[in-house]
């Protein structure tokens, strides 16, 4: 069986770039890679083709480079990785001759005015909070994406967004096929620690994910816990000076990590809290995938009541969650994990737990791979009875 996988740019340390390459190490095939441009994993595929142009815009810009690399290619199925504009890519005349799978990854829209003021403009654009893309789901009407999904013969969506069911979901329409991922296979657990505990964040250093709402909150946590440190694993964006600056204020007490990671698992299982106090609805594709992986090693985690986090978290279940952009309830889950043991062995179970029977990726990839068989099978039929 041979793959092709449209998205507009590829990397591997991406929620997005890891579920397809997840996919492509689980799933037997050939798998080939169409993209703008590709970051970094390239590697695992059998084939990349990076075709520029616009990642805003891909692949409608980009049609007789995206027909002539399919055309000799020659696929059996071609699988378009989107999101909520996904059902208008899959119209594209190049695409026409093949079947497609479908994976649309959140269906996010604009924050609304109350939200608004969670963040100022230029932190939001810089990031995935305000982007034309999101402008466009935000009024593209469900109807326009159901009709979209008929002409272009899509029977089956992926998604992990709960969203997507709910807007795309409706009888006649395509199959939605519902998954969550991000847990490793990993043995290694986390431990309580009373007396010199690490709090941990992974991720861009972007002030949307709540990273000035956590170096608030620490100043209450280290007056309860005197022993506690901060661990920042942080992603060069354009804000990083200012949050190096605003985390220096806190002395020694704050680790601040700007080099890629060599291995983020042991980073967890070696501290003893993980907290993600993302601000809004899509500050990243749902599940939030370093909170997953943190569950998977047995790290309790504290979230904010936020879709990409949600997707994954069940406040008092699985995890804590507070109210985005307040740092006094931040501090007060905190310091709760940080001093009582039996609720943070609570947390600690019940989260590997649910990442272990819930998001783990051959469960996931999983759903990829009878999707394939759905659609080639089909195609076989079609052949052999035409």
């Amino acid at each position: 069986m041979r793959v092709a996988h449209v998205i507009s740019e590829f990397s591997g340390r991406e929620a997005m770039g890891r579920t397809v390459t997840e996919t492509v190490q689980r799933v037997p095939g050939e798998h080939h890679l169409i993209t703008t441009h590709v970051v970094d994993g390239g590697h695992v595929f059998a084939g990349t083709h990076e075709l520029g142009g616009s990642l805003e815009t891909f692949p409608l810009g980009r049609a007789p480079e995206l027909a002539g690399v399919l055309a000799g290619m020659r696929p059996d199925l071609v699988h378009v990785h989107a999101g909520a504009l996904g059902p208008l890519l899959a119209l594209h005349p190049a695409l026409r001759p093949y079947p497609k799978l479908l994976t649309v990854y959140a269906w996010p829209t604009l924050p609304g005015p109350r939200a608004l003021r969670r963040g100022t403009l230029t932190e939001m654009w810089s990031s995935n909070v305000l982007r034309p893309r999101v402008a466009a789901t935000t009024v593209l009407p469900p109807s326009l994406a159901a009709a979209a999904l008929r002409r272009a013969g899509v029977t089956t969506i992926l998604t992990p967004d709960p969203r997507v069911e709910e807007r795309l979901g409706r009888p006649g329409g395509p199959e939605i096929v519902r998954y969550a991922c991000g847990a490793p296979d990993d043995e290694r657990r986390a431990r309580f620690d009373r007396e010199s505990p690490v709090i941990v964040f992974a991720g861009r250093a972007e002030t949307v994910r709540g990273l000035d709402t956590l170096l608030d909150a620490f100043g209450t946590v280290r007056e309860r816990v005197p022993g506690v440190r901060l661990r920042l694993l942080l992603i060069p964006r354009p804000e990083l000076p200012a949050i190096l600056a605003r985390a220096g204020s806190a002395g020694e007490a704050i680790d601040v990590v700007t080099e890629p990671v060599p291995d983020l698992l042991g980073e967890f299982a070696a501290a003893q809290v993980g907290t993600w106090p993302f601000k809004f609805d899509y500050t990243t594709s749902p599940p939030a995938m370093a909170l997953v992986e943190a569950m998977a090693v047995g790290l309790p985690v504290v979230g904010t009541d936020v879709a990409c986090v949600r997707a994954v978290l069940e406040p008092g279940v699985n995890g804590l969650s507070v109210p985005p952009t307040d740092p006094p309830a931040l501090a007060r889950a905190l310091i709760e994990l940080l001093t009582d043991e039996v609720a943070w062995r609570r947390y600690a179970v019940a989260g590997r737990e649910s990442a272990r029977d819930h998001m783990g990726w051959e469960q996931a990839t999983g759903r990829a791979a009878a999707a394939y068989r759905a659609l080639t099978g089909g195609l076989a039929h079609r052949l052999t009875s035409g």
